[in-house]
Protein backbone atom coordinates (compact mmCIF):
# COMPACT_ATOMS: atom_id res chain seq x y z
CA UNK A 1 0.00 0.00 0.00
CA UNK A 2 1.41 3.42 -0.91
CA UNK A 3 1.63 6.16 1.77
CA UNK A 4 -1.39 8.24 0.76
CA UNK A 5 -3.52 5.06 0.69
CA UNK A 6 -2.39 4.24 4.24
CA UNK A 7 -3.29 7.79 5.27
CA UNK A 8 -6.77 7.39 3.81
CA UNK A 9 -7.32 4.01 5.48
CA UNK A 10 -6.12 5.30 8.86
CA UNK A 11 -8.19 8.48 8.56
CA UNK A 12 -11.25 6.29 8.03
CA UNK A 13 -10.31 4.20 11.09
CA UNK A 14 -9.86 7.35 13.18
CA UNK A 15 -13.28 8.67 12.15
CA UNK A 16 -14.87 5.29 12.89
CA UNK A 17 -13.09 5.16 16.27
CA UNK A 18 -14.39 8.62 17.19
CA UNK A 19 -17.97 7.58 16.48
CA UNK A 20 -17.57 4.15 18.11
CA UNK A 21 -17.28 5.45 21.70
CA UNK A 22 -14.59 2.81 22.28
CA UNK A 23 -11.26 3.58 23.86
CA UNK A 24 -8.34 3.76 21.46
CA UNK A 25 -6.98 0.48 22.80
CA UNK A 26 -10.32 -1.31 22.49
CA UNK A 27 -10.79 -0.07 18.92
CA UNK A 28 -7.25 -1.08 17.97
CA UNK A 29 -7.71 -4.54 19.48
CA UNK A 30 -11.03 -4.97 17.68
CA UNK A 31 -9.52 -3.99 14.31
CA UNK A 32 -6.08 -5.59 14.75
CA UNK A 33 -4.23 -2.25 14.65
CA UNK A 34 -1.12 -1.66 16.74
CA UNK A 35 -1.95 1.16 19.20
CA UNK A 36 1.29 3.06 18.55
CA UNK A 37 0.57 3.03 14.80
CA UNK A 38 -2.95 4.35 15.45
CA UNK A 39 -1.59 7.12 17.70
CA UNK A 40 1.02 8.05 15.10
CA UNK A 41 -1.59 8.48 12.37
CA UNK A 42 -4.00 10.25 14.71
CA UNK A 43 -1.32 12.88 15.39
CA UNK A 44 -0.07 13.01 11.81
CA UNK A 45 -3.50 13.39 10.27
CA UNK A 46 -4.72 15.96 12.79
CA UNK A 47 -1.75 18.21 11.89
CA UNK A 48 -2.51 18.08 8.18
CA UNK A 49 -6.24 18.48 8.65
CA UNK A 50 -6.81 22.06 7.54
CA UNK A 51 -10.17 23.33 8.67
CA UNK A 52 -11.88 20.21 9.95
CA UNK A 53 -12.22 19.24 13.59
CA UNK A 54 -8.88 18.27 15.18
CA UNK A 55 -8.49 14.55 15.81
CA UNK A 56 -6.63 14.94 19.09
CA UNK A 57 -8.38 15.61 22.37
CA UNK A 58 -7.62 18.31 24.91
CA UNK A 59 -5.55 17.70 28.01
CA UNK A 60 -7.48 17.62 31.24
CA UNK A 61 -5.78 18.17 34.60
CA UNK A 62 -6.21 15.21 36.96
CA UNK A 63 -5.35 15.18 40.64
CA UNK A 64 -4.56 11.80 42.20
CA UNK A 65 -5.36 11.55 45.89
CA UNK A 66 -4.71 8.65 48.16
CA UNK A 67 -7.90 7.48 49.88
CA UNK A 68 -6.47 8.29 53.33
CA UNK A 69 -4.68 11.54 52.46
CA UNK A 70 -6.19 14.79 53.75
CA UNK A 71 -6.81 17.57 51.23
CA UNK A 72 -3.95 20.06 51.23
CA UNK A 73 -3.18 23.48 49.81
CA UNK A 74 -2.45 24.01 46.11
CA UNK A 75 1.08 22.88 45.19
CA UNK A 76 3.65 25.49 44.19
CA UNK A 77 6.07 25.00 41.28
CA UNK A 78 8.80 23.86 43.67
CA UNK A 79 6.47 21.15 45.04
CA UNK A 80 5.89 19.63 41.60
CA UNK A 81 7.67 16.97 39.57
CA UNK A 82 7.13 17.31 35.83
CA UNK A 83 7.63 14.33 33.50
CA UNK A 84 7.65 15.13 29.78
CA UNK A 85 7.77 12.73 26.85
CA UNK A 86 9.08 13.57 23.39
CA UNK A 87 5.63 12.83 21.92
CA UNK A 88 4.14 15.81 23.77
CA UNK A 89 2.68 14.15 26.88
CA UNK A 90 3.45 15.81 30.20
CA UNK A 91 2.53 14.83 33.73
CA UNK A 92 2.91 17.06 36.77
CA UNK A 93 2.62 15.51 40.22
CA UNK A 94 3.15 16.76 43.71
CA UNK A 95 6.60 15.83 45.00
CA UNK A 96 5.01 14.25 48.06
CA UNK A 97 2.74 11.98 45.97
CA UNK A 98 2.77 8.27 46.55
CA UNK A 99 4.82 7.08 43.58
CA UNK A 100 3.03 3.71 43.39
CA UNK A 101 -0.11 5.60 42.33
CA UNK A 102 1.72 6.82 39.21
CA UNK A 103 2.40 3.36 37.74
CA UNK A 104 -1.13 2.83 36.35
CA UNK A 105 -1.10 6.33 34.84
CA UNK A 106 2.32 5.82 33.25
CA UNK A 107 1.23 2.41 31.92
CA UNK A 108 -1.83 4.04 30.36
CA UNK A 109 0.24 6.77 28.73
CA UNK A 110 2.75 4.23 27.44
CA UNK A 111 -0.06 2.22 25.84
CA UNK A 112 -1.46 5.19 23.92
CA UNK A 113 1.79 6.99 23.12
Amino acid sequence: MIPHQKDAVMKLHILRWKSSRLTQIAYCNQHDIKPHIFSYYKGKLSQGDGGSEPLSSSLVPVELLSSNAPLTKQATDSDLIKISHSNGFSIEVKACSELSSLKPLLDLLRSIA
